[in-house]
């Protein structure tokens, strides 16, 4: 029953990922640049001046996790085209190899959301856990603010479906650390600080 329960979730998540694709070289908002910044930031400055650093106009605001996602990406992002974490010459780069590793990085980035319901829906039965399942991979929100403004919500949204998980468990002390994580991620989070509290 486990199993079938993995390869409905895999399906959706492989249609939902089908439609993401078809997304990448849809409209792309300011926050595209944003986090290319970001990437040429934590990539080519010491550690010591990230969140100092003024050559554009989007200078790094998240917190710290954020920015070793960011830098960890940058890695990558480099041996695709040096060009995207080039702190000068990268700036409003928007070249189709920037378009598409930015994008295939939040696809990548939602295996995070996908294990985080499946661990939270495991003991739900099965028609519930299949509309929990579609309505979270599937959801309009996401979709819009990720795949089209350009975000890594999904990302940040399994981290925190995976501290509830852990919560609903009994395991509140391995609920809590994950929730701070995700606020070291980023910090509209606090918003369910009182919850955890509580």
């Amino acid at each position: 029953m486990d199993g079938d329960r993995r390869h409905l979730l895999l399906w959706f998540f492989a249609a939902a990922t089908a439609v993401k694709l078809l997304l990448i070289p849809s409209y792309r908002s300011t926050d595209f640049e944003v986090h290319r910044n970001w990437l040429a930031i934590t990539h080519s400055l010491p550690l010591s001046e990230w969140y100092f650093d003024e050559t554009s106009q989007w200078t790094l605001d998240y917190p710290p996790f954020f920015a070793y996602f960011e830098r960890f990406l940058s890695l990558f992002a480099r041996l695709v085209d040096p060009k995207i974490v080039d702190l000068r010459l990268g700036l409003d780069y928007s070249a189709d190899s920037v378009v598409y590793f930015q994008r295939i990085t939040v696809i990548f980035s939602d295996l995070s959301l996908l294990f985080g319901v499946y661990r939270l829906t495991r003991k739900v039965e099965p028609l519930r856990r299949n509309l929990i399942c579609v309505l979270v991979v599937w959801s309009p929100g996401l979709l819009m603010v990720d795949h089209v403004h350009f975000q890594y919500n999904g990302f940040l949204l399994g981290w925190l479906l995976l501290s509830v998980s852990f919560l609903q468990d009994g395991r509140d002390l391995i609920g809590g650390f994950l929730f701070a994580v995700v606020l070291c991620f980023k910090h509209l989070f606090a918003v369910a600080a009182p919850v955890y509290f509580v």
